[in-house]
């Protein structure tokens, strides 16, 4: 261990350490102008494929002919792919929400966010490796009363609470609707009864251990989209179980192939979900767009995207 020494730079001498480096940088003013906007260190992580290699880890140096426009043009990419990521889950989310709504009030009634006894406690270990207890259903209660008291924006909480006395929370469908994808998740890893996680895994063409896994990673990569946070080579911290095969929608032919903890999995998961969240999805024809305007400039490899992906039945134009 050591001391870190490191002083902070201006944007001036990012640019020549850039530069004496081997990075080469025709319009400096340019150059100064993204770092002012986007942190320098923000930045070294697409800078990583134009670096050279030696005793396969990354040196400072830049491979010859590499230019600021290689490294901005990645972070481009990849900020449109996040656009283009959190977009298709936000169509997801919304028919998620529709279907966990649908199905359980017509199973338990209007109300059955309050009655604890359709929900287990979940029973799993924090980042440190302890275990740790989920009460679902008082995790719901209390953050439906917690936007009661607080959100004064949703019209539809403020009808509630000025027309009915009874029950005191408000029906599922306008409960559900002031909850977190986080809560979506729980909700369904929490049902105490299999039939009615099947029900709802079923209706996205899934068996219900490997829908939950999905909805963990899809909130998961959510947040990261939430924060602007990097998709392009990555290895995910929360990786979702293998779907091994579909017997109702277009899958991947070798899934066990596929590195899960990669961004290509999570995208080959986002088009197979949305063949039922929305069957009329330019999803697949906006990533070939974007892929096609990067074209030669993105290495897809450390994104896990296998040379033959194109080949795939659910990704063929």
């Amino acid at each position: 261990m050591r001391e870190y020494t490191k002083p902070p730079l201006t944007y001036q001498q990012q640019v020549e350490l850039l530069k004496s480096r081997g990075l080469l940088i025709p319009d400096e003013e340019r150059t100064i102008r993204h770092l002012s906007n986007i942190s320098y260190y923000r930045l070294s992580a697409y800078m990583l494929p134009c670096k050279e290699i030696k005793d396969e880890c990354y040196t400072d140096h830049f491979i010859e002919g590499k230019t600021w426009d290689d490294v901005y043009n990645l972070y481009l990419f990849d900020r449109k792919l996040r656009l283009l990521v959190f977009d298709a889950i936000e169509r997801l989310e919304i028919s998620i929400r529709t279907q966990i709504i649908y199905q359980l009030s017509h199973k338990y009634g209007s109300h059955w966010q309050d009655n604890p006894d359709i929900f287990n406690v979940i029973h799993k270990k924090d980042k440190d490796g302890r275990d740790i207890e989920i009460n679902v259903h008082e995790e719901l209660k209390k953050h439906i009363a917690e936007q009661l008291h607080s959100n004064k924006a949703e019209v539809f909480i403020q009808h509630y609470r000025e027309t009915y006395d009874t029950p005191p929370i408000p029906p599922s469908w306008m409960s559900v609707e002031i909850m977190y994808f986080n809560h979506l998740s729980r909700i369904c890893s929490g049902l105490k009864l299999r039939s009615d996680l099947v029900g709802i895994a079923s209706f996205y063409g899934m068996p219900p251990r490997q829908f939950c896994s999905w909805l963990h990673t899809i909130n998961y990569v959510r947040n990261l989209c939430a924060h602007h946070a990097r998709l392009w080579n990555r290895d995910f911290n929360i990786v979702p179980e293998r779907l091994d095969f579909s017997k109702t929608h277009v899958w991947i032919s070798n899934p066990n192939t596929v590195k899960r903890k990669k961004t290509y999995y999570f995208i080959c998961m986002l088009n197979y979900l949305l063949q039922t969240a929305c069957p009329n999805s330019s999803f697949k024809e906006k990533l070939y767009g974007l892929i096609e305007e990067y074209d030669g400039s993105v290495p897809l490899q450390h994104m896990g995207f296998p040379d033959n992906w194109q080949e795939e039945k659910m990704w063929k134009k």
